[in-house]
């Protein structure tokens, strides 16, 4: 038994230091030490922070995730039809096209493009740049997995987060005498 302990001691110690570093907290206020609980004021005390911390911290850090994340697959959409449109015009090169162009809020406008040599693409930061079908293929399969590596990244710490939730309101659980794991189901990751 001593023997684990020193094997594993070390790495436990190493997991609880990032979970830690990774929201910044203090871990008095993050740990349950049973031994320091004396009295059912400092229980209740120690589960009305916990549940605090996970409404108010957990549950808005998780929702701000899920925003960003679905702007990541709203702009992987808009490559997804530029590739789209790049596909259906290339073949038309060199002949006048008949368009409807978005102006804003929905709103379109018959258009005709009579070059059709040149693609402007937007690459960022408000920077469009004119390239060929052929470089703006390139372009447009690059920021789509770039996109889809991002949202891959957000939906992991979305996961993480649903994780400590689910921790923090087992442990909770624990602390009240409950038994989470045989009670029905409850949705705690989304209010």
């Amino acid at each position: 038994s001593s023997g684990i302990n020193a094997e594993y001691g070390h790495y436990f110690k190493r997991i609880n230091l990032r979970l830690m570093a990774y929201y910044d907290y203090n871990p008095e206020s993050v740990l349950v030490d049973r031994r320091e609980v004396h009295s059912t004021e400092d229980a209740n005390d120690k589960i009305q922070k916990y549940e605090e911390f996970v409404n108010d911290v957990l549950k808005s850090d998780l929702k701000y995730v899920m925003e960003q994340r679905d702007s990541v697959y709203e702009e992987i959409a808009e490559y997804t039809k530029l590739q789209t449109y790049i596909d259906r015009v290339y073949p038309l090169q060199k002949r006048p096209i008949k368009s409807r162009i978005n102006i804003g809020c929905e709103y379109f406008m018959q258009a005709e493009v009579k070059n059709t040599d040149y693609i402007y693409v937007d690459v960022g930061l408000g920077l469009h740049i004119q390239c060929t079908f052929e470089e703006a293929t390139k372009i447009v399969k690059k920021k789509i997995d770039q996109l889809t590596m991002k949202a891959e990244r957000l939906t992991d710490k979305s996961c993480d987060i649903k994780s400590r939730i689910k921790l923090i309101v087992s442990a909770l659980g624990e602390l009240q005498g409950l038994d989470i794991e045989s009670s029905q189901p409850q949705n705690v990751f989304l209010s």
